[in-house]
C-alpha cells in the first residue's frame, strides 16, 4: 500500500509539472480560439492591459528616439514628449473596450459590406463575422525563461500581424499577454 501511494503521489505531482509546463500553450490556443469567435471578454481576460501598454509605450519611446538621432538629449525630449502625447491614443487602443469595438466593427463591416463572400474559418453560426480568421497566421512558441513565454507570429495572408507576443507568467498555472513586439518599419522584428 505504502508503494501504490508513492506511485500515484509521483504520478500526479509528474502530471501537475506537465500542466504547468504547457499552461501558457492552453492559454494561446483560448485565445486564438476566443479570436476566431470574436468574444472579446474571453480574449481580454488573457490580457494584462497595463503591462500591454507600457510596452506599446515603451516601444513608441525606443522608435521616435532612434529616428531622432539615439541617445542624444533631445532625442530622449522628442520620445518622451511623443510619448506623452500619444499616451490617451495608447490607452483607449489597449483596453478591453477597444478591443470589444474591435470585434464589434468587424461584425458590422462584415453585414452591411454589400459584397457576399465565402465563409471562413471565423464565421459564426448565423453568418456573421465578428472573429479574427487566424488560419494563415504560422505561430512558434517556446519559454524565453521560467517566467516569460513567447509567442513568434508569422501571417501568410493579408496585412502585418503582431511579430513577438510576451507572455508572464500571473501566480503559478495562468500566463497573461503582457507585451507586444510590432514589426518594424522595414518590416522585421523589433529588438527583444
Amino acid at each position: 500500500m505504502h508503494r501504490i501511494t508513492k506511485l500515484l503521489l509521483a504520478a500526479a505531482l509528474a502530471a501537475f509539472g506537465a500542466w504547468v509546463w504547457f499552461a501558457p500553450h492552453l492559454t494561446v490556443h483560448a485565445m486564438r480560439q476566443a479570436a476566431e469567435r470574436g468574444d472579446a471578454e474571453a480574449l481580454a481576460s488573457h490580457v494584462d492591459f497595463p503591462a500591454l501598454r507600457d510596452s506599446v509605450r515603451a516601444q513608441l519611446a525606443a522608435r521616435v528616439s532612434d529616428r531622432l538621432g539615439g541617445d542624444s538629449a533631445w532625442s530622449r525630449l522628442g520620445a518622451d514628449f511623443a510619448t506623452t502625447l500619444a499616451a490617451p491614443a495608447i490607452d483607449a487602443m489597449v483596453s478591453p473596450e477597444a478591443l470589444a469595438m474591435l470585434f464589434a466593427g468587424r461584425d458590422m463591416h462584415d453585414r452591411y459590406a454589400g459584397s457576399p463572400e465565402a465563409p471562413s474559418p471565423a464565421t459564426d453560426a448565423d453568418g456573421s463575422r465578428g472573429g479574427i480568421d487566424t488560419g494563415q497566421w504560422r505561430l512558434s512558441m517556446g519559454y524565453d525563461d521560467l517566467s516569460t513565454f513567447s509567442v513568434k507570429v508569422a501571417n501568410d495572408g493579408m496585412g502585418p500581424a503582431p511579430s513577438r507576443l510576451v507572455f508572464k507568467r500571473h501566480n503559478l498555472l495562468w500566463w497573461k499577454l503582457s507585451g507586444i513586439e510590432l514589426p518594424s518599419v522595414d518590416g522585421e522584428a523589433g529588438a527583444r
